[in-house]
């Protein structure tokens, strides 16, 4: 499972991100905030897969030399914990934004602007590393009966990391995006009862409240998905942590081990999955995609020719 399915989802979710950058860095996307918050997702997703699935790709291979090397057990983990915190709060930014501009109020909606964007965008990056530097000290490679072999090396380490990564990374997050979320679509619910129809004249507005929609759609079903999948790994890291120093059996170990690297894996496809989500979730998004796919079909078929 670790090598295949691994390997798997890294390969999609490279596929899916890197698109992902190409239409978010389009001219038309870099003005939107939510857009830029999606480009920047994109980014932090893919450091994430590469930081935490290309070791275990190794490690099927007996090649991970970050199982046994301090210095690079400690960078990729820091690495890891920095870019998942940075890929959630980023996306939680996004549905703050999409409350915004959802708002009849002009004041609210004037929160939604670049300069904001790029305020958060940093502070998450410094917050998240100072909140996750204690893996400088105390991650330790080959360590035995832990769930990696680059682990927190004692039971304080491990309840610190566990107890900030899933609040950091999972449950804070995911609560502020499902209190703005619900805020957001019963805003758009009342848009749609107040604002009369626009005249064809109108048309450069209507676009733009059509891609505000359908980034908003985008934005809730990858929510969703995020907490399933982001969920379990955390609380069952926090059990596992709790039950350090209780007796088990090697059918229970097994069993812990296993649903383990299942929930760690299920965990990192949810960086590599929202291109697919944007995908199936977004009009606009599927429009855009076509488009690059006939511009390279048409460079492709110049340079033959």
């Amino acid at each position: 499972m670790n090598r295949y399915l691994t390997i798997l989802i890294l390969l999609f979710g490279s596929f899916g991100n890197v698109l992902n950058l190409i239409i978010f860095y389009q001219p038309k996307h870099r003005t939107n905030p939510c857009a830029v918050y999606f480009f920047y997702t994109s980014i932090a997703g893919l450091i994430a897969l590469y930081s935490g699935l290309l070791s275990r790709v190794f490690a099927g291979f007996s090649l991970d030399i970050s199982a046994t090397n301090a210095t690079l057990c400690k960078s990729r983990a820091f690495i890891i914990w920095v870019s998942t915190t940075a890929s959630s709060w980023f996306l939680t930014y996004a549905t703050i934004d999409r409350y915004c501009i959802s708002c009849r109020d002009v004041h609210r909606r004037n929160l939604s602007n670049l300069r904001f964007t790029r305020r958060l965008m940093l502070m998450t990056i410094v917050g998240g590393s100072l909140v996750f530097a204690e893996t400088f000290y105390c991650y330790v490679p080959n360590l035995q009966n832990s769930p990696l072999t680059c682990y927190g090396y004692n039971i304080i380490c491990r309840l610190y990391n566990e107890i900030a990564s899933a609040l950091v990374f999972v449950f804070i997050p995911s609560t502020i995006m499902f209190i703005f979320g619900y805020g957001t679509v019963q805003n758009v619910r009342k848009l749609n009862h107040v604002i009369a129809p626009t005249a064809i004249t109108h048309g450069t507005i209507v676009t733009m409240k059509k891609t505000d929609r359908q980034l908003i759609q985008m934005l809730i079903v990858q929510i969703i998905l995020l907490t399933i999948f982001n969920i379990p790994l955390a609380i069952h890291r926090l059990y596992l942590t709790s039950i350090l120093s209780v007796p088990k059996s090697l059918l229970k170990s097994t069993i812990e081990n296993f649903c383990f690297q299942l929930f760690y894996l299920l965990s990192f496809m949810s960086f590599g999955m929202p291109f697919y989500i944007y995908t199936l979730t977004g009009a606009v998004f599927r429009r855009d995609l076509i488009n690059l796919a006939r511009f390279v079909y048409r460079k492709v078929k110049i340079e033959v020719c």
